[in-house]
C-alpha cells in the first residue's frame, strides 16, 4: 500500500509543479508525507483578494484509499489567517464531508480538494464559524480525518432521510380506532440549520393535555395513508395547508420517509412521518424567506396553545450545541433515566427547548393550559436493587419505577418559561429520527430499537389494541408481561 501511495503522490506532485488554477498556489512539498498549499478568494467582497490562506495536506501510507488530513495553518509569517467561513473552524479544521471517512473518493486529489476549498470559500456569504466553534476547538482529541462531519451538512440528513426503508408496520393491521401518525417537519433556519416543529397541547383536550407534542393524530378512515393522517392533523392543528399550491409562493412539503410505529400508552399505533418543508430563493415579493415566520403562525387555539420550533441536530446531544443560547437562555437541555415499560427498560428523555420570540408562537386566543414542564423541585426516586441498565456503560444507571401521574403534569405557567418540556414519546421520536438523519448516534443512553413494531405486534396477538377500547382497558404490567411472552402477529 505504501508504493501504491508513494506513486500516486510522486505523480500528484509531477502535476501540480505545473501552472494550478488563479489563487492556488503550492508553497512546499519536501516529502510524500506533508505538502502546503496557499490559496486565495479572488471573486467574495467577504474575503481580502489579496489575502492567501495556507493549506496543510498530510499523507498516509493508505493514500488515495484514506483521505488525507488536511486544515488551515495560522501563521505570523508570512501571515496567513483561519479563513472565516461557517465550516471552518478557528483553530483550521474543516467541516467538509470529502475529507471525512464517508465522503471521501480515491477519485480526489490535491488539486481538486484545493479547488473545492477554494469554490466553498467564494460562495460563502457568512462572516461567521460553526455553531459551537469554541466548545469544539476546547474539547476535541479526534484527528481531522476521523472526524464525522455528517451532522453539518443538512443535505445530507435530508438525503439519508429520503433513503431510509421502514421495515415492516404493522400499522397498517391495527383498526381504524387505533390508527395515529404524527408529523416531523423540517425546515432550514436562516443559518441552513434544520429545525423541527412542535406544539403546545390547549388544556382542554382530553388527552396530553399542555404537554409539547408533534403535530398529529387519529385516523379518520381505513383508506387514509400515515402520512394522509399526519398532514390533515397538522392543517387542523397549526395550519399548515395540505396541498402545495395553497402555501405561500416557492414553498412546498416533500414526504421524506416513515419511522417504525410507536406505542402510546392510549394504545394507539403512532406511526411518524418526516417531512421537509422546502424554502424558496429570495424574489423581490419575498426578499428574505422564513418558514417560520410565514407558515406556523395560523394556530387552531382548540387544540394547541403554542408552536415552537427546536434545533433538530441538538437531539443527539446532551447539551445546547449553541453555545450563545446556553449563555443566554437559563437551564439545561437533557435530562434521562431508565424505567420499566413494555417489560423491559425504557429511557425516559427528557428536553428543554429554549424558546425565543424567533421560535415560538402563541394561539390567537391562548387559554390556560397545563406547563409542559416538571415543577422546579423533582423528588429523587428509589431505584430498584442492583437493576442494571441493558446496554448501558454507566454504573450510575438504574431501573426506575414506572413514573407516577404528577411527573406529567404541572401548574406553572408555560408561557413565561424560558424552556419547553419535550419528553415522552415526542422525544423518543425525535431522537430516533435524528439518528437516522445524522448518521450519528446520542450521547446520552437509549434504547437501541426503532419504534415498538414488535410489542404493537405481540398485544395484537392477545387481543388488545381491539376496534372498541372497553371499560378498564389499561396497559397494565401484568398485559404488557402477558404480551411478552405471546408469539407476534406477523405482517
Amino acid at each position: 500500500m505504501a508504493g501504491m501511495s508513494a506513486k500516486r503522490l510522486q505523480k500528484e506532485l509531477a502535476k501540480i509543479q505545473q501552472p494550478l488554477p488563479p489563487g492556488i498556489t503550492l508553497v512546499s512539498a519536501p516529502d510524500l508525507k506533508q505538502w502546503e498549499i496557499d490559496i486565495q478568494v479572488l471573486d467574495n467582497p467577504l474575503y481580502n483578494p489579496e489575502e492567501k490562506y495556507r493549506l496543510k495536506f498530510s499523507f498516509s501510507p493508505q493514500y488515495p484509499i484514506e483521505a488525507p488530513e488536511v486544515v488551515f495553518m495560522k501563521l505570523a509569517d508570512p501571515p496567513r489567517p483561519i479563513p472565516m467561513h461557517p465550516h471552518v473552524y478557528s483553530n483550521g479544521i474543516i467541516c467538509l464531508d470529502l475529507l471525512d471517512k464517508q465522503g471521501w473518493s480515491p477519485v480526489h486529489n490535491v488539486e481538486s480538494i484545493s479547488l473545492s476549498l477554494q469554490s466553498m470559500l467564494a460562495s460563502n456569504t457568512k462572516n461567521e464559524r460553526p455553531p459551537g466553534d469554541a466548545e469544539f476547538v476546547k474539547s476535541n482529541r479526534q484527528r481531522p480525518r476521523d472526524i464525522s462531519f455528517l451532522y453539518h451538512d443538512p443535505n445530507r440528513a435530508l438525503a439519508n432521510l429520503r433513503s431510509f426503508t421502514s421495515p415492516p408496520t404493522h400499522w397498517y393491521k391495527c383498526p381504524l380506532a387505533r390508527r395515529a401518525a404524527v408529523l416531523i417537519l423540517l425546515f432550514a433556519d436562516g443559518k441552513g440549520d434544520l429545525r423541527v416543529v412542535l406544539t403546545i397541547r390547549s388544556a382542554g383536550l382530553k388527552s396530553y393535555a399542555g404537554q409539547a407534542a408533534l403535530p398529529g393524530g387519529k385516523s379518520d378512515l381505513l383508506s387514509e395513508t400515515p402520512f394522509q393522517t399526519a398532514r390533515r392533523e397538522a392543517f387542523e392543528e397549526i395550519g399548515l395547508p395540505m396541498s402545495d399550491h395553497k402555501l405561500p409562493p416557492g414553498y412546498s412539503v416533500e414526504h421524506l420517509t416513515e419511522l417504525p410505529a410507536n406505542l402510546a400508552m392510549t394504545e394507539l399505533g403512532v406511526r411518524p412521518c418526516v417531512a421537509y418543508l422546502k424554502t424558496p430563493e429570495p424574489s423581490p415579493r419575498n426578499q428574505h424567506p422564513d418558514a417560520a415566520r410565514d407558515i406556523l403562525p395560523k394556530l387552531d387555539a382548540r387544540e394547541v396553545a403554542a408552536v415552537f420550533t427546536a434545533p433538530f441536530r441538538n437531539f443527539l446531544f446532551e447539551k445546547d450545541i449553541d453555545e450563545e443560547t446556553r449563555e443566554k437562555v437559563p437551564g439545561e437541555w437533557y435530562k434521562g433515566s431508565w424505567h420499566s415499560w413494555h417489560e423491559s427498560a425504557w429511557r425516559m428523555h427528557q428536553f428543554f427547548v429554549p424558546v425565543t420570540p424567533s421560535t415560538v408562537f402563541l394561539a390567537r386566543k391562548p387559554k390556560s393550559y397545563t406547563d409542559p414542564r416538571p415543577p422546579q423541585e423533582v423528588k429523587s426516586r428509589p431505584t430498584t436493587t442492583g437493576a442494571k441498565t441493558p446496554g448501558s456503560n454507566s454504573k450510575q444507571s438504574t431501573l426506575q419505577p414506572p413514573l407516577s401521574r404528577s411527573f406529567y403534569t404541572s401548574t406553572n405557567n408555560a408561557l413565561e418559561q424560558p424552556r419547553y418540556r419535550v419528553f415522552g414519546m415526542t422525544a423518543r421520536i425525535l431522537v430516533d429520527a435524528a439518528r437516522v438523519a445524522y448518521g450519528e448516534e446520542p450521547e446520552y443512553e437509549h434504547n437501541s430499537h426503532f419504534g415498538d413494531e414488535d410489542m404493537i405486534a405481540r398485544l395484537r396477538a392477545i387481543g388488545r389494541l381491539a376496534s372498541e377500547r372497553k371499560e378498564g382497558d389499561v396497559l397494565t404490567r401484568e398485559v404488557m408481561n402477558k404480551a411478552a411472552k405471546a408469539t407476534p402477529s406477523k405482517i
